[in-house]
């Protein structure tokens, strides 16, 4: 019933645990959400079957976030809570994916200090095949942040949702909160860049690069670095960064990943235009004008191979025959840029411009 400065510092930032760095906790607070990867067991109340009723209706909504801290005290937030996500909100989700709204001043001193609103990636349906959907996106984002530290983090969740109009059980399922860009831009002292579009000259070569491969990794093709359907602001699925926005490099980061071949959910299908016939085929989308800071990418993903990896195999949400589908499906991506020739036959030879 219920949802859903440039630097690379892949090993510094994840190292062997495959975790991010545990963060000093100064003046005895806790790490700060998204400083921390264990899984959180939250409980978020709300009038769920009117929501669910009106998915497409703006309405923010008002509910309650609960959680029981490091210190074993329960913490409890004022919440609004809006649905967003066009697709699985209106044409495939019973529970549509959510954003939830906090009051800063109730924040203070624990792990959500700071925040202002945050997307909820939900389950969508009961079904465990739904589960899986998004637990593999969860994972594709941890990928990324292997790669690069100019991607967004997530927090895994178990949230125990109860209607706040009814009295009944609670119904609890995974999900994961993203980071917001404003948090992501300041960590490297930049700006969210709100433009219509952007060339491509423009976007930093080694970072468009990760970004290139990592979608053509996972097999994603519903995004766009330099335009989209916003008439005021750039890009379809992306978000730039950057100092300003005339100031040049600029960064693109890429979100909403469950498009992929990777994550394989039954209702993603490949864009008209390109000549590809599953989402589970590779079609790399770089530009020609990045060419030469793609085999340093390359190297990148190859030093987070076993890293990589290893995500899969450490999460226990995930099934057996889960696991071992993405896990071969990724190796067939190292397996294409491994082979002989293998960067000008699948990459450079197929890049755009």
């Amino acid at each position: 019933m219920y949802h859903r400065s440039k630097l690379h510092l892949p090993l510094l930032l994840l190292g062997a645990s495959l975790t991010l760095p545990a963060f000093a906790q100064e003046g005895g607070k806790p790490p700060k959400l998204f400083e921390a990867q264990d899984r959180m067991s939250v409980t978020l109340k709300g009038p769920w079957r009117r929501i669910m009723r009106r998915a497409s209706d703006p309405t923010r909504y008002d509910g309650e976030f609960s959680y029981v801290d490091a210190q074993g005290q329960k913490q409890t937030f004022s919440i609004g809570i809006t649905t967003r996500g066009l697709t699985r909100r209106d044409k495939v989700c019973d529970f549509p994916p959510l954003k939830l709204w906090f009051d800063k001043e109730q924040l203070k001193g624990t792990e959500f200090r700071g925040q202002g609103s945050l997307k909820m990636v939900t389950h969508c349906k009961k079904s465990r095949g739904y589960e899986q959907y998004y637990v593999k996106e969860f994972l594709a984002y941890r990928i990324y942040n292997l790669v690069t530290d100019y991607s967004f983090r997530v927090r895994p969740m178990m949230v125990t949702y109860f209607d706040s109009d009814r009295d009944s059980d609670g119904d609890t399922h995974f999900g994961f909160l993203i980071e917001d860009v404003d948090d992501l831009a300041d960590r490297h002292d930049l700006q969210e860049l709100e433009i219509p579009e952007i060339r491509h000259t423009r976007l930093d070569p080694d970072e468009i690069s990760n970004y290139m491969l990592f979608q053509y990794m996972i097999a994603n093709l519903d995004w766009s670095a330099t335009g989209g359907p916003d008439p005021v602001e750039c890009c379809h699925n992306s978000k730039l960064i950057g100092a300003g926005p005339d100031q040049d490099p600029v960064y693109a980061i890429p979100y909403d990943l469950d498009s992929s071949g990777l994550v394989d959910a039954h209702y993603a299908a490949p864009p008209n235009k390109l000549p590809v016939r599953s989402i589970r085929d590779r079609y790399y989308r770089g530009f020609c004008f990045h060419n030469d800071a793609l085999p340093g990418a390359l190297e990148r993903f190859k030093a987070q191979r076993s890293a990589i990896m290893a995500l899969f195999d450490n999460e226990d949400l995930l099934t057996s025959k889960g696991r071992n589908t993405a896990k071969n499906f990724l190796q067939g991506f190292y397996d294409k840029l491994g082979a002989p020739g293998g960067i000008g036959d699948w990459l450079t030879d197929k890049c755009r411009g």
